[in-house]
């Protein structure tokens, strides 16, 4: 059986190692006609959806909470590096915080994206503007302050693309709220 199994495999392998490259490209044509984005080179809008790990805590650690919640993404690309690109979040309650309850009511970001595409994979980089609004302990607070963050994006299939990054919304001298997201997303 085992002697079967091996043989099948080397002969398969050996097939596809002589299948001349014209029929190749034809075969995966044939299958694949799809219209692409090419990443390199075309603008293109994106839009995507993620699951939002939030936390949130004060300097003295007397507040600290800590949630799921989920953030729509939307942007625009306009050259190989660059796009602009809108977060809105939302969600989210820890009602076992320390301090009492922390629910996040909104998150909302303005970025600048800056892209190194590397074939499926592009690695990007944000700095930009957010407004969260919270409720600590029933008592709604605003924080807002300049916002940057590290992730990547994975071609999966056509145009749709896995999402992950970690982002830093608020940092102020006296609260931090950031947030580690996964997601998925569709360029069009």
């Amino acid at each position: 059986m085992k002697l079967r199994l091996l043989a099948s495999v080397l002969a398969v392998s050996a097939t596809l190692t002589h299948m001349p490259a014209q029929a190749a490209g034809a075969y995966s044509m044939g299958r694949d006609t799809a219209p692409r984005i090419n990443i390199y080179q075309d603008s293109y809008s994106y839009a995507g959806i993620d699951m939002m790990n939030w936390n949130f805590n004060n300097s003295d650690n007397t507040i600290k909470g800590s949630d799921r919640g989920t953030r729509f993404t939307f942007g625009q690309r306009f050259d190989e590096f660059v796009s602009a690109e809108v977060q809105f979040g939302l969600g989210g309650n820890d009602k076992a915080a320390t301090g009492g309850p922390v629910k996040m009511k909104h998150t909302l970001g303005l970025f600048i994206r800056g892209m190194l595409p590397m074939n499926r994979l592009q690695l990007k980089g944000l700095v930009g503007y957010t407004a969260s609004q919270f409720d600590i302990a029933a008592v709604g607070e605003s924080y807002s302050s300049v916002s940057f963050g590290l992730g990547a994006e994975l071609n999966v299939w056509r145009d749709v693309y896995a999402n992950a990054d970690y982002i830093k919304y608020v940092s102020t001298s006296n609260f931090d709220m950031d947030s580690v997201n996964v997601g998925v997303g569709f360029r069009f």
